[in-house]
């Protein structure tokens, strides 16, 4: 349950172009880390820099170097180990699965948004995408 990717459920704000290396396959709904100038790989460790969710697929070797992401919105998301809690942001702790963040995460970037509900690890929450608090 883990790999299962972000499903959109309220769209607050359209999503950017970002660039991603045209050899990298993203399925739509995957956790995103921010890697350098405004360009996006598939978050997996803890302390990701909060790049955004993919609002599109991307093909491996598709010829395309740019994806749309989210960066705000709310979003059903997994909880991974440690869980999440209600109203603390939280960050990547592996592939498409969230747990809350320490103090220090927020100062590297790692933050991705806040928990709107309580959930145990493999279970389902809401993350609200984008907020610091």
């Amino acid at each position: 349950m883990a790999n299962e990717v972000a499903v959109l459920l309220v769209e607050t704000h359209l999503p950017i172009q970002m660039r991603v290396d045209d050899a990298l396959a993203v399925p739509k709904g995957t956790i995103l880390d921010l890697d350098s100038g405004l360009t996006v790989t598939a978050a997996d460790t803890n302390e990701d820099v909060f790049g955004g969710i993919a609002a599109e697929e991307k093909i491996a070797n598709d010829g395309k170097t740019q994806i749309a992401v989210y960066r705000d919105g709310l979003f059903k998301c997994v909880a991974g180990a440690g869980g999440v809690t209600i109203g603390l942001p939280v960050g990547i702790v592996a592939a498409n699965a969230f747990t809350d963040t320490t103090s220090g995460d927020d100062i590297k970037g790692a933050n991705y948004g806040v928990a709107l509900e309580t959930a145990s690890d493999t279970e389902f929450f809401i993350l609200d995408l984008g907020r610091a608090n």
